[in-house]
């Protein structure tokens, strides 16, 4: 058993002390570029696949939207690192359950940090989309003109959307398909209302619509009434939120209670192979627990 749980360690550490290299020499060698041709055929390759390139497009998403200048390469030489070095952690203490645990907790928690993040940033934006929509709606009726429109509200345009209108702006003017700019700015926000916002401005562009400001001014009726329904089920996740909270602080301070009852709790807890694989196991359900339960509550604000 023992020598089975060596192989995915061993196989970790030569594929993390294998990048790692390539990364460390290139950047040595030319500053300027941090991966090497290796894995920009590697990237190359997942974008070609159908499967692998949409879970590479949504990774690369959630890091530019919150995971500041890391890439996904990043956070996958981060969690391998972390999910080896938790690993030979519980085996220096002879522990396999705890070396598991460990393993996997460190091999997810980055990307479940990065999307719980994700959603926090994502939802400030949707909140932040009716003002967004109908401060274009108002330059669109002086302008009557799709990008001039953009470019007028930039400066008035709320913090939370700023980037993403930069962004949509450049990709606008840099002489690309405006259609497809329009396309993935929804998809990026990835809300339905981005996505009616992005069917009026596309038709506008087109020329299927010669003035869309009915349709603008429609949809932002819609959202600001949707909006009040929406606070309204912030409260009841809010008080969900405060139900949680209320529980873990009632557990932590159980703990010294525990500890009056059973003397020997810390010894059996910490210097105990059983005690050591409980704590494992209870760390890491209540860290899944803990990111999951943030993370549904945010989508569903």
């Amino acid at each position: 058993m023992i020598r089975l749980l060596f192989v995915p360690m061993t196989l970790c550490l030569l594929i993390g002390f294998v990048t790692w290299g390539m990364v460390a020499a290139k950047t040595w060698s030319t500053p300027r570029v941090f991966y090497p041709k290796t894995l920009l055929a590697l990237r190359n390759r997942m974008l070609a696949d159908a499967n692998a390139g949409y879970l590479y497009r949504h990774y690369s998403t959630w890091c530019s939207i919150a995971g500041g200048k890391l890439l996904p390469e990043d956070f996958a030489v981060i969690s391998l690192v972390g999910a080896v070095v938790g690993f030979i952690g519980g085996l220096c203490l002879s522990n396999l359950t705890m070396s598991l645990c460990l393993f996997l907790l460190f091999l997810l928690l980055p990307t479940l940090m990065l999307y719980a993040r994700y959603t926090v940033r994502m939802n400030a934006m949707i909140k932040s989309f009716g003002q967004f929509v109908d401060l274009f709606s108002r330059h669109y009726s002086n302008r009557k003109s799709i990008l001039p429109s953009f470019r007028d509200m930039l400066e008035e345009c709320p913090k939370q959307l700023e980037n993403e209108l930069i962004l949509l702006i450049n990709k606008l003017t840099d002489g690309g398909n405006a259609t497809a700019a329009i396309e993935q700015f929804a998809e990026r926000l990835n809300h339905g209302w981005a996505q009616d916002f992005a069917t009026y401005v596309i038709s506008g562009l087109e020329g299927e619509t010669k003035d869309i400001q009915a349709s603008l001014n429609r949809l932002t009726n819609e959202m600001f009434v949707l909006e009040d329904e929406r606070e309204e089920r912030q409260s009841e996740i809010h008080s969900i939120w405060i139900s949680l909270i209320i529980v873990i602080v009632i557990c932590i301070l159980l703990i010294p209670y525990n500890q009056t009852l059973l003397k020997d709790s810390l010894r059996l807890y910490f210097f105990t192979p059983d005690g050591q694989t409980l704590l494992a196991i209870a760390l890491t359900i209540w860290c899944f627990c803990v990111l999951v339960a943030f993370i549904w509550g945010k989508r569903h604000e």
